[in-house]
């Protein structure tokens, strides 16, 4: 009976996280055509600029992941010592900080293949797309005519 149950939950274990991953594969098809469109990335630009931009998305991630912890702890308990608050403190400045030499090391990175307007365009491309995956989650997913094919940013800028 053990043996059965354990084989049940390594199965939906590995169901959730397929499912997991199709979903984050399927933010990553839209963040993609949603930049791509927003720039006006002609095929040559693309392919210069979506290289440079998964690196970036990697090193932004990396640095999240070596301080969330830290701060996260900070924002959900709500009983720390004053220590513990002042050493969050510092490492979300800290984060801050690699965050935007990171920005500032990519955006040089950036320039030289896109001109100046589409650099600026990014910046608010990635705001607007954070925003709308943003109402999607509370609206209960993606609508009819919207993702992909359809154009949930039209108007936004």
């Amino acid at each position: 009976m053990k043996k059965i149950f354990l084989l049940v939950a390594i199965a939906l274990a590995g169901f959730l996280q397929a499912n997991a991953q199709e979903g984050n594969e399927k933010i990553e098809a839209m963040k993609i055509a949603f930049i791509t469109k927003r720039l006006q990335l002609t095929p040559e630009e693309s392919q210069k600029f979506w290289p440079v931009y998964n690196q970036y998305e990697a090193e932004k991630k990396q640095i999240r992941q070596s301080t969330i912890g830290t701060v996260k702890d900070l924002k959900e308990d709500g009983d720390f010592t004053n220590a513990e608050a002042e050493q969050a403190i510092t490492k979300y400045i800290e984060f801050k900080a690699k965050d935007l030499d990171l920005i500032k090391k990519y955006v040089a990175e950036f320039r030289k293949i896109l001109p100046a307007t589409k650099v600026a365009k990014l910046v608010t491309a990635e705001e607007h797309f954070k925003k709308m995956l943003t109402k999607q989650a509370q609206q209960g997913g993606p609508k009819q005519g919207q993702g992909q094919g359809g154009k949930p940013w039209k108007g936004q800028g």
